[in-house]
């Protein structure tokens, strides 16, 4: 049986940085990049698309040739020009664009939902005429109006979005609830048995791993994480134990697998612990 692969998008570099506490000069970022690479994680997420980060990120974006690598932007076009001046140089660009999509945290961004579903199709038809890896990042997603995640994932599918990540922001979700999201939205939104699906989870509430987990079970086939949890507060999802779990429990997981070069992992989260420390 050939088994399908789940990718591992590593946010390390920018959300595990994220008021983390870990602060690294570009020389480490740029070996740290190059560890990830040699992790063989299938996507790097290298910064965000505000001013203060080109220069970084561009370095960063060149010092790798296998992974998919990202920045991060809102949907405002100044910063997805950012990004694509960031990630221009990078073997294989992309753009991860995100928008709130609860009612609580649109009502913070003064939102609309309507004003959500054309600001962020808006911003992904434009990535797409520069890049042909574009992300639509769900905030709070966990949180939303099931009705309102179809109708605006439709509109970035048929921008031109080829991956939608589904966010637990606040961690919120319980691992049986989340699946269920992620399989409604595979099963509901137009083409959605045709693009992939990702999941990024927070673990306010521990729960970041077996969220992951529950939404691999329900055909999501990739999986946003940092190396050692590393992130806000009690982090993201650790890549290690998921990469363990999926390993250990081939059982359970037998439909999937993930191009993770395990006698890497040791190496990798050694070398953040000890950035950390300093």
């Amino acid at each position: 049986m050939q088994r399908d692969t789940v990718r591992i998008y590593d946010t390390t570099l920018r959300d595990g940085l994220r008021n983390s506490g870990i602060v690294m000069t570009i020389e480490q970022k740029l070996a740290f990049v190059r560890q990830l690479e040699a992790l063989n994680v299938d996507a790097i997420e290298i910064g965000y698309g505000g001013p203060s980060q080109i220069e970084t990120m561009k370095q960063l974006s060149q010092a790798v040739t296998e992974p998919v690598v990202y920045g991060l932007s809102r949907v405002n076009i100044k910063d997805v020009d950012r990004v694509l001046e960031s990630v221009e140089r990078a073997k294989k660009p992309g753009v991860n664009i995100f928008h709130p999509v609860s009612d609580d945290f649109l009502r913070r961004a003064k939102r609309t939902r309507q004003q959500a579903i054309e600001n962020t199709a808006n911003a992904i038809t434009y990535a797409r005429q520069h890049v042909d890896h574009v992300v639509f990042a769900t905030q709070d997603a966990s949180r939303a109006d099931s009705a309102f995640l179809v109708e605006i994932c439709n509109a970035v599918i048929a921008a031109g979005a080829k991956t939608i990540s589904i966010a637990d922001s606040v961690s919120y979700a319980l691992p049986q609830q989340f699946g269920e999201l992620c399989a409604f939205l595979r099963t509901n939104t137009t083409g959605g048995r045709d693009i992939l699906w990702s999941v990024h989870c927070h673990n306010e509430i521990g729960l970041a791993v077996a969220n992951s987990l529950a939404a691999v079970e329900h055909g999501v086939r990739q999986i946003e994480c940092t190396i050692n949890g590393a992130g806000e507060g009690a982090g993201n999802t650790p890549l290690q134990p998921v990469i363990a779990a999926l390993h250990k429990r081939e059982d359970a997981f037998s439909a999937v697998t993930t191009a993770i070069n395990h006698d890497q992992l040791a190496a990798t989260g050694q070398m953040l612990s000890e950035i950390s420390s300093r």
